[in-house]
């Protein structure tokens, strides 16, 4: 199955440069393997990917994060897939969650707002708005690691299915999965990925791309889709 999986997700099973911190050189060849696009922006943690997905582009940069629970350096990915708009299901990490939901009390309770407020992130609207969604095939293991939030338990079912949860579950070399803040979300008709990484570190593109384009190949196979494609993809800026 993950033989299969890996030939959908169009990755190159050569041999990667060597696993850790890597030159810009040694990200565009093992870039060029997969074939994907690669622009170098000057400094060691800021370049941009760039390839397609289920016949759809998608766009990564990696560069100083947009969020401020992010250190370091943070890898924005999406894809537009002209999915249902209609479908809203988010996979965070756990950690993560459970610090934005305190935050999102907070910033409730110390304003005393009955609403939530418009300029806060939308993952963090997202989790003033939804519920957390657990079904009984979902493993344990996984349920420590991530949350998976949103508004239709079907859809959630039919996204976050064993092959997705299986490459989250993926060890990422340095630190178990679930541990490095982490989103990945349906949206906008849509699919993105923001996550922590250490500059140029291979290990943390290769489980951010690999987790992405599942999450793209699974969504195109299991979630509904409009008629109309929105064409290239950009990155997300709520």
């Amino acid at each position: 199955m993950f033989k299969q999986l890996r030939k959908a997700l169009g990755l190159n099973p050569q041999p990667a440069p060597p696993q850790g911190i890597v030159t810009p050189g040694q990200l565009a060849q093992w870039a060029g393997a997969q074939r994907w696009a690669f622009a170098f922006d000057g400094e060691p943690d800021r370049f941009v990917l760039q390839g397609q997905v289920v016949e759809h582009p998608w766009r990564l940069e990696s560069g100083a994060p947009s969020r401020d629970y992010m250190q370091g350096t943070e890898l924005r990915v999406r894809a537009e897939l002209a999915l249902n708009p209609d479908a809203h299901v988010m996979v965070i990490s756990r950690a993560l969650k459970e610090e934005l939901e305190g935050r999102v009390y907070g910033a409730i309770t110390n304003s005393l707002q009955t609403t939530v407020d418009q300029s806060l992130p939308q993952e963090m609207r997202w989790l003033s708005i939804y519920e957390e969604l657990r079904w009984p095939q979902m493993p344990a293991s996984f349920v420590r690691a991530f949350a998976v939030v949103g508004e239709d338990l079907d859809t959630a079912r039919h996204w976050v299915n064993a092959a997705l949860v299986s490459q989250l579950m993926r060890d990422q070399q340095r630190v178990p999965p679930g541990q490095v803040p982490l989103v990945l979300m349906v949206s906008d008709a849509s699919v993105s990925l923001r996550m922590q990484s250490s500059a140029c570190c291979l290990p943390d593109l290769e489980y951010a791309m690999g987790a992405f384009l599942a999450a793209c190949v699974v969504a195109t196979h299991q979630l509904p889709h409009t008629v109309d494609d929105h064409g290239p993809s950009t990155l997300p800026v709520t």
